[in-house]
């Protein structure tokens, strides 16, 4: 080989080792930032890229064309919490802890994927759609700017509060406007595609009216906006330097396995996802990969991808070298999980485990699947393959075990200790007597949907239709005990005025399901109704002893000791509910109104002040108005005349004209006064009282003899 050949070797070979020290450092030297987005309810074979003729996505097919598509992409957990909660820390629920919606938050130890870019210097936000995100369930945990306000007129959020698309890039783009060059980690969650399925008409328009047909019109929806983030960033010069993901949170069913919705199973139709990762620049060739990845890989495959440490106690693998075309031995080793049945209605709990080809389901009527060759998950192979069956069991004990340690740290054998934290985890072996001792969630769905038709009964105020089928129900069923049917007996006598049977009945629930707390914030809101303050603060203090993050419940002391006209004391409890939900504004202004009750003037300045600081609460002019006059006696008249100002320019009526011009007098501006007061007048005299009428006539003519 000659010098020429050899030194052209050499150069080679360094300039690659160069590339990949680069790649190691965010890839040819960029800074790169990081974008995520989630698509709540959104199953990967209804988005055109992954082979749904009808799909209406565009935009997300083209980051998919251009970007690196994983075929395989699971969740492990078909609820958004649990879901997100693995996504952002890398960890199986089973050691994070967060196993379902509503009743669970993130610990403080657990390390985030946003924690550890806020340590490297990244500008670190998130825009939440949806109740079941709000920072009070932890995972806003390194995020120096959590939005979770979500509707600003709710002051008793619930799993209903959410936000459109639009509004989630409004704030995005908004905040996109202000980045200074700091490199950021962006966080957007979608939550359109969940029910109910109420896309915009001409999304609507586009599909049959069925369900299926609604919910493929929302993620169309869902598309648009997320076409109009990518190209705010192309815009700006930054998708060129941004590694964007793209990732469902669970899918959803409709009817394959008879349920409709998510949250009871762990089939394909719930566990497969979109999972797609877009930075040209940095991957090189697009392409797409078969090879099995879950949402618990993507956190440590961010940090690989930027050369930042992996967290030790990370459960998830990187995929970087599949990001790079690379190939993996043999498909990865998943667990997943559902404990919605056995915690909403005391059902099996189920957990299940991917393991080469095989599925397998721990319930008490367990199911094995060969996913090679059955797809649709059809043929139980349960019977035919039990030596298979048995194995997969016990490598799903084992696998909870040595994935439940909050250190990260596993263990090789079983112990009697070992059985015990299973069945606290969930796990009770298809193939022991305590399996049987449970309803199989494929014999409850089926009761469930019987249940669901009664409600709709109750809702369509056929009290005695609902009452008799609910009868039948439990005749048929000896012995069943759901929470949901205390539920419906509640409605049912409560429909029928009958309070103490109602009553009697939460009571029973509590006494059969202690752990289940909505029945216990039920009954404290009907005491309260019946203005039995004592005994509704007592079962308010039962629920915040085991959870004190409850909001509601928080809310609702502060109004026993409003109706008890104990102001001070209410006022406390409702800062204690800021203090969980500081980005609610109706619990703000409740907060601020109550402080002027009690003559608390500068504190209830500074609290609106501080609400003010949020966009949607800033252009309610009404509120704007009411702070500017409250800082005329209290806090400062330069932003007094700055709120009016904002309040006429967004609504010009005569009322904000009118206290806009006397503003503006007090701080010697008496041209401008003059000038405002005259509008408030000849354009909008009618709208004003008389006695503001004649406080204007009399201000004019002092005005004009001063200036």
């Amino acid at each position: 080989m000659n010098k020429k050949k050899l030194l052209v070797i050499l150069l080679l070979l360094l300039a690659a080792s160069g590339l990949f020290f680069l790649l190691r450092r965010g890839g040819t030297g960029t800074a790169w930032n990081v974008l995520i987005i989630t698509l709540d309810t959104t199953r990967a074979d209804h988005i055109g890229a992954y082979g749904y003729k009808t799909a209406q996505t565009p935009n997300i097919d083209l980051l998919a064309r251009q970007g690196i598509r994983f075929e395989n992409g699971y969740t492990s957990v078909p609820l958004t919490l649990p879901s997100h909660s693995a996504l952002f820390t890398g960890r199986y629920p089973i050691a994070n802890n967060v196993r379902n919606n509503g009743s669970y938050f993130l610990p403080e130890n657990e390390v985030t994927l946003a924690e550890v870019l806020k340590d490297r210097g990244y500008d670190t936000r998130a825009v939440i759609s949806s109740f079941v995100l709000l920072s009070k369930f932890g995972v806003n945990q390194g995020f120096s700017l959590y939005d979770d306000s979500l509707d600003t007129h709710e002051m008793i959020r619930n799993y209903k509060s959410e936000i459109p698309a639009e509004q989630v890039f409004e704030k995005f783009s908004g905040w996109l406007g202000q980045n200074d060059g700091q490199q950021f980690f962006y966080w957007l969650h979608f939550y359109d595609p969940h029910t109910p399925y109420r896309p915009p008409l001409e999304f609507a328009k586009r599909y049959p009216s069925n369900p299926k047909g609604l919910y493929d019109g929302e993620i169309a929806y869902t598309d648009v906006w997320v076409g109009r983030v990518i190209q705010s960033l192309r815009e700006r010069g930054l998708l060129d330097r941004t590694l964007v993901v793209i990732a469902g949170d669970h899918g959803e069913a409709f009817g394959e396995h008879e349920e409709q919705g998510h949250g009871i199973f762990c089939y394909e139709e719930a566990l497969k996802v979109p999972l797609i990762f877009y930075a040209p620049k940095l991957f090189g060739k697009a392409r797409t990969t078969t090879a099995r990845v879950g949402l618990v890989d993507v956190m440590p495959t961010v940090l690989d991808l930027l050369g930042f440490e992996i967290p030790r106690a990370v459960q998830g693998r990187s995929f970087h070298s599949l990001l790079k075309g690379g190939s993996e031995k043999e498909e990865r080793t998943f667990y997943f999980e559902s404990l919605y049945g056995r915690e909403e209605m005391n059902w099996a709990p189920l957990t299940g485990l991917l393991h080469r080809n095989y599925k397998y389901i721990s319930l008490p009527d367990p199911e094995l699947y060969d996913l090679g060759t059955d797809r649709i998950e059809k043929q139980n192979l349960l019977l035919r393959k039990n030596i298979v069956a048995r194995d997969m069991d016990k490598r799903l004990a084992k696998f909870i075990v040595d994935h439940s340690q909050s250190s990260g740290e596993t263990r090789r054998e079983l112990s009697a200790g070992d059985k015990e934290q299973l069945q606290a985890l969930g796990y009770i072996s298809a193939f022991s007597s305590q399996a049987a001792t449970a309803l199989d969630p494929k014999q409850g769905v089926l009761i469930d949907a019987r249940l669901r038709e009664i409600s709709q009964l109750i809702g369509q105020e056929k009290t005695a239709a609902a009452e008799s089928d609910l009868q039948r129900l439990l005749a048929e069923n000896p012995g069943l005990k759901m929470p949901h049917l205390y539920n419906l007996k509640y409605k049912i006598y409560m429909s029928k005025r009958d309070y103490n049977a109602a009553l009697n009945c939460l009571r029973q629930a509590i006494d059969d399901f202690p752990d289940v707390e909505n029945f216990k914030q039920i009954l404290a809101l009907a005491l309260f109704d019946m203005k039995k303050y004592d005994r509704a603060e007592s079962r308010c203090r039962e629920i915040l002893d085991k959870n004190p993050r409850n909001t509601r419940v928080t809310i609702l002391l502060g109004e026993i000791r409003e109706k008890q006209n104990r102001t001070a004391e209410a006022v406390e409890y409702f800062a204690q509910a800021l203090d969980i939900e500081p980005q609610n504004v109706s619990l703000r202004i409740k907060y601020a109104e109550l402080l002027i009750t009690i003559q608390k003037y500068e504190q209830a300045v500074a609290a609106y002040t501080q609400l003010l600081e949020n966009e949607e609460a800033a252009g309610q002019p009404e509120l704007l108005m009411k702070v500017a006059l409250l800082n005329t006696r209290y806090g400062s008249m330069a932003d007094a005349e700055q709120m009016l100002a904002r309040a006429a320019a967004i609504k010009p009526e005569g009322k904000f004209f009118f206290n806009y011009a006397l503003v503006l007098a007090k701080n010697g501006k008496l041209e401008q006064a003059l000038a405002n007061m005259e509008t408030a007048l000849q354009g909008h005299g009618a709208e004003l009282s008389a006695e503001q009428l004649k406080i204007a006539e009399k201000a004019l003519a002092a005005w004009k003899e001063d200036i």
